[in-house]
This record gives C-alpha cells, structure tokens and sequence, in this order.
C-alpha cells in the first residue's frame, strides 16, 4: 500500500510515481491512500485512517517521506509503529530509503529523521503564518544607537559575550556587527 501526503494542486504525481517504482520491482500495489496537505482539523489524515482499516491486506506500506507521516513528535511514531508492528506490516520511507525490514538501526534512522522532518514542517509553517499575518520572520533588527554603542565597545577591546549582555542582544548580533567592521576597511583599501 502507499500513502503520501501532498499540497493543493500538485495532482498525485507522487504517488503514481511510487506506485510506478514499485511495480517496476516486481512488488504488487493493493492501495494507494493520499491526504492533501492544506486540509486542517480532523479531515487531515483520513487517507491514513483509511489505509490503517486495510492493514491486514498488506505486507508493506510505503510512504513519500517522513513527512507525509501523521503526528508531531517521535511518540507518534512509535504508536504508528507498533501499529504496523501488531499487523506485521514493514514500513519504506521512499524518499529516504528506510526500511523497517533492515532491522534496528533502520528504526533509529527513522527516527532522527521523522524528528528533523517534523521540526522543520513547524519552522516553515510558523514563518508562512507570520508572514500572512504581515509579520517579518527572525529576529528584529538592532537600533542603530545600539549598534554604534557596540562597535564603540568592540573597538575598546569588549568580548562578544560580555558585550552581548551589557546591550541585551544575542552573542550572533555583535558577531555580525563586529564582522561588518572589520570588512569596511577592506572595502575602503580597495
């Protein structure tokens, strides 16, 4: 069975793909299950819903990517696991090539990389619903007064840390100012 999650717009062509480089193996696609990524609340997963009540027909999911998985966090995976697990069901992230076959370290991989999948699905949906919302993502820039007070500190001879602290900015703010004012002379040499 494969299952893939998708946006708007983008018409299956995943999952023919997948179903395509199955076949070509030599393997057998009973189902395809698919869920469209912009759909929120509890219509979300229903295409995973639908390929769970079908389990028992299959000896293997195979999934797009780690992404395409349902939940937010590593517990969710262990219960969709072991899940697959009591209907001895494998699972194949397509994308990156894990397959729960191979043994532990594959459930490890897995692992890590349904974590950093998930985290960076977050990052990218909060910096697009800041962006709808007519905020700018990251951090705010440092007043001009406060920049001229560090350079000021800099040039005496202040550490990054204690500088960062004494002005209430991060360590990386005076790296960047302090970046920007060794670069000047060089521009002005040239």
């Amino acid at each position: 069975m494969i299952y893939v999650r998708h946006s708007f717009g983008k018409d299956g062509t995943q999952a023919e793909l997948l179903c395509k480089s199955i076949e070509d193996r030599g393997d057998t696609v009973i189902a395809s299950f698919s869920d469209d990524l912009t759909i929120p609340g509890k219509g979300k997963y229903a295409g995973w819903r639908a390929l769970v009540t079908r389990l028992d027909e299959a000896d293997q999911v195979i999934v797009g990517s780690t992404s395409d998985l349902p939940g937010r966090k590593a517990v969710d995976l262990f219960k969709i696991l072991d899940l697959l697990r009591d209907h001895g069901v494998s699972l194949r992230l397509d994308h990156e090539g894990i397959d729960t076959d191979d043994g532990a370290t594959a459930i490890l991989d897995l692992v890590s990389v349904y974590r950093i999948a998930k985290l960076s699905e977050a990052i990218r949906y909060g910096q697009a619903k800041a962006i709808a919302q007519g905020r700018k993502p990251g951090r705010p820039p440092v007043p001009s007064r406060i920049q001229e007070q560090i350079r000021t500190a800099l040039s005496r001879g202040a550490g990054i840390r204690p500088t960062a602290r004494r002005f209430a900015v991060s360590p990386a703010s005076v790296i960047n100012i302090r970046r920007i004012m060794s670069a000047v002379p060089e521009r002005m040499a040239a």
